[in-house]
């Protein structure tokens, strides 16, 4: 079975994570990076030693999903989900669903790969308390509280922002001004309640807007569209087909009744060509493989990070073809929680409540959103009144009239300042990790890969001000940058070998 580097660097952080911190540890990864790919070579590692392993998933578009790349790399297994015909519980690894695991007889494993962890239900808690054996947790998004609770450690080797500039996930544009007004809506488990959001929404002249403007800037491209309900999501159809374009509609309750197709049929469709759009209420949120798709519609307000990641991470798999992804925000969600490869939490909530004085080490520092400049649409960082890309400064509030429904591109600042403290702590955590390795320093005390690590990083040597040869912790932050560094090296290696081959030298 062949793993990109990346994911070589996963199973690593995992097996560093049982070794410093427990046996039950979650693996962070971004929508697209290959999660499932990974956690069926360590499956396959461990069968080979005799030990029983448990893949568990909460959906059955999941488990079918699994047992297809199962067989694929060609992991004998059975499946325990009510009345699957591929159950057989003799064989050492099983793809199971998590609701049939709950009213069954609790099983034994050595190793358990819960998927989509961050939706932990209670019958998951049940297995992990009943059993010794390790526990990996998969996900894009582990910021459910109370997590922390049940799992030892979090390892996030690689981000999103890595995997895009490496090629391995699809670049991303997004456009979208907050045309829904979002005010006065309750909150009710953390998120906008959905009969209050469903009326604010369901408007004709937004629908119609979000079809003009997928016509004007998206038109053609593979699309899911993330609707508030089922009527929304269904007048979202009925406006596309009207004007011509083909468009389905899929939820929880799809295949459920019994004149009803099934969402084998819908989805279908939708990969075979027949369908341009697929509109959803929530179904499409995770674990939906398509990497064609390369436009997403944000029709859904919402106020949890899990959800807009989950939703954008949808389009942003690589395709033969595909150059990028097309995200339409209509719902303001990239203004109220930020772009998917911004820093997300390190850590796993421990169900603790935060103190609002800021005093508290539990309470995780949160990134500033960005503000729209009136005059151009960049997003500016907070705090900052000059716009970096026009110069605009505004006199006092920066209340700008919209044309409604007109989207304009987000931008970003490729990168944030960093303060003198932090890149002398940066350099010296370099320095650490070559002391580490055994070599030598060169030039002011400084070792040459640190040197070389550090204007990757920052753009430029080291101020003369700088202790050049100081030593320091190694930070999360130079650990990441360093696997992300030698990820680069080595494929930039692999490519000139290539190159080299394809032009006779050897």
């Amino acid at each position: 079975m062949n793993l990109r580097d990346y994911q070589q660097a996963l199973i690593q952080a995992v097996r560093e994570g049982f070794r410093t911190t427990g046996k039950r540890q979650v693996l962070m990864a971004p929508t697209g990076s290959g999660k499932t790919h990974v956690a069926s070579y360590m499956i396959q590692q461990a069968a080979s030693k005799g030990l029983r392993c448990m893949f568990v998933c909460d959906r059955i578009e999941l488990i079918n999903q699994t047992s297809s790349r199962f067989y694929a790399d060609g992991i004998d297994h059975g499946v325990i989900q009510a009345d699957h015909p591929f159950y057989f519980p003799e064989l050492p690894v099983q793809v199971c669903s998590i609701q049939t695991l709950a009213r069954r007889k609790m099983m034994n494993f050595d190793l358990l790969v819960i998927d989509e962890c961050h939706a932990l239900h209670q019958a998951h808690i049940n297995l992990m308390n009943a059993n010794d054996g390790y526990v990996v947790g998969l996900s894009a998004t582990p910021f459910a509280k109370g997590m922390g609770k049940h799992f030892d450690g979090l390892v996030q080797p690689v981000s999103t922002e890595f995997l895009i500039n490496a090629g391995y996930l699809s670049k991303f544009e997004a456009y979208g001004p907050n045309t829904i007004d979002v005010t006065g809506i309750k909150t009710i488990a953390g998120d906008y309640d959905p009969q209050e959001l469903g009326e604010r929404v369901d408007k004709p002249h937004l629908v119609a807007d979000v079809v003009d403007t997928w016509k004007k800037l998206a038109a053609g491209r593979k699309t899911i569209c993330f609707a508030t309900n089922r009527a929304h999501s269904r007048h979202l159809v009925r406006e596309f087909t009207k004007n011509g374009i083909t468009a389905d509609h899929i939820d929880c309750y799809t295949g459920k009744l019994a004149d009803d197709e099934s969402r084998e049929d819908v989805i279908g469709r939708f990969k075979n060509g027949e369908t341009t759009v697929l509109c959803n209420v929530d179904i499409l949120t995770k674990g939906f493989d398509y990497p064609e798709v390369s436009c997403i519609i944000q029709a859904r307000p919402t106020k949890s990070l899990m959800v807009h990641i989950q939703q954008v991470g949808r389009g942003l798999r690589i395709a033969d073809g595909k150059e990028s992804c097309i995200i339409l925000d209509h719902a303001g969600n990239h203004e109220r929680l930020g772009f998917v490869d911004a820093k997300l939490p390190s850590e796993l909530d421990n169900g603790k409540k935060k103190t609002s004085s800021g005093t508290s080490k539990e309470k995780e520092k949160e990134t500033p959103l960005p503000k729209r400049c009136p005059s151009c649409d960049f997003l500016k960082p907070a705090g900052v009144r000059k716009c970096p890309a026009c110069g605009l400064v505004p006199a006092f509030a920066e209340n700008v009239e919209v044309a409604e429904g007109e989207l304009e591109r987000l931008r970003r600042k490729d990168r944030r300042e960093y303060t003198a403290a932090e890149k002398q702590e940066f350099l010296a955590g370099l320095n650490q990790w070559c002391t580490d390795k055994g070599w030598n320093p060169g030039r002011k005390g400084c070792f040459g890969t640190a040197l070389k690590m550090y204007e990757q990083k920052f753009g430029a040597e080291p101020s003369s001000k700088f202790d050049w040869g100081a030593l320091g912790p190694i930070t999360e932050d130079v650990r990441k940058f360093i696997t992300h560094s030698m990820i680069r090296r080595t494929k930039s290696r692999e490519k000139d070998s290539r190159l080299a081959e394809s032009q006779g030298v050897r």
